[in-house]
């Protein structure tokens, strides 16, 4: 049997555990397709799981730097405020993020998000293109203190506990508009307001298995045109497994429940609800240092305000971590 694995992060090739952990919530996302997350997604429901997958699992060790690219995909349909009409929204999103350990039990990290989103209107099956926006979104910082750290050599296991904290920054732009008429919220490559979020963050490490889960509250600021996202609480339960240095694979489960939109004072319709999604995640060692990534979040079971339907995500890029 294999020593338990004491790694710093999920794509450090001294830290192979932590590696597999990542990869098992990739590979079922990557199979299941659900739904993350990226800063730029402005959608009530769209986001699921751990803010900060970027920063990693585990501490990373003082000093530790890492870059990672991603691409995301994803879908989403709702009930339009013209009768008889649906809105369609396709958002790809190039997330570049850049993770630092500080300290020993401390991860930071920064993302900028570049984002391409196109809204049509349905109506008796025919589509037409509202808009289609291209450029920055709403940058996210993020940090995880790991206040528990605890390494047990007779069971070959490692548990560690943190505390999550961050925030969505209103850097992408909320007032597009296209022949005069200002593009819905939804469709804006920005929110217009602030997303801060808190929460805990639990990890239990062994030679081949592993798992976490996390949960988190998400609070959202009014905008310039007095439009509020809802807030939303998110979660992530996922098993992971490690069969060997240069490969990892994981399961799990992501969720979100968001309190409807708020416009001037209103709910919004067709905003908000509950939504769950499986996740597999898959990671390959490209080379030293650097990890090849594809994960899914599919939506299985939801309960949504209104007309909605969520479509699955997925994400597939590469992290590397200098040595």
């Amino acid at each position: 049997m294999r020593h338990a694995r004491t790694s710093s992060s999920p794509l450090r090739p001294s830290r192979p555990l932590a590696i597999g952990a990542a990869v098992v919530a990739l590979g079922l996302l990557a199979s299941a397709l659900a739904a993350a997350p990226l800063p730029a997604r402005a959608c009530s429901v769209c986001g699921c799981g751990d803010p900060l997958v970027p920063v990693g699992e585990v501490a990373g060790q003082r000093g530790q730097l890492g870059f990672s690219a991603d691409w995301q995909y994803l879908t989403q349909k709702a009930g339009s405020e013209e009768p008889g009409m649906t809105d369609l929204l396709t958002q790809n999103t190039l997330a570049l993020t850049v993770s630092y350990a500080p300290l020993d039990r401390l991860n930071l990290v920064v993302t900028l998000p570049l984002a391409w989103k196109r809204m049509q209107m349905e109506m008796d099956g025919v589509t037409s293109t509202v808009s289609n926006l291209s450029g920055l979104g709403d940058m996210q910082v993020g940090l995880r203190w790991f206040f528990l750290d605890d390494t047990r050599m007779a069971s070959r296991t490692r548990q560690t506990l943190s505390l999550d904290a961050g925030t969505t920054i209103p850097t992408g732009s909320s007032s597009a508009s296209v022949d005069g008429v200002r593009v819905d919220e939804h469709g804006q490559l920005g929110t217009g307001g602030w997303g801060p979020y808190l929460g805990l963050f639990y990890r239990l490490q062994g030679d081949v298995w592993s798992g976490y889960a996390g949960a988190w509250g998400v609070y959202r600021t009014v905008n310039s045109y007095d439009y509020r996202f809802g807030p939303a609480l998110r979660w992530t339960a996922t098993a992971q497994y490690q069969p060997a240095d240069w490969f990892a694979a994981g399961l799990g489960v992501d969720g979100r429940w968001a309190d409807a939109d708020v416009d001037a004072g209103a709910t919004v319709p067709d905003t908000g609800g509950l939504v769950l999604t499986a996740a597999p995640a898959v990671y390959v060692r490209a080379f030293p240092g650097g990890w090849l990534y594809a994960k899914a979040q599919i939506p299985f079971a939801t309960q949504l305000y209104g007309i909605q339907t969520i479509g699955p995500v997925v994400t597939a890029g590469l992290r590397y971590e200098l040595p």
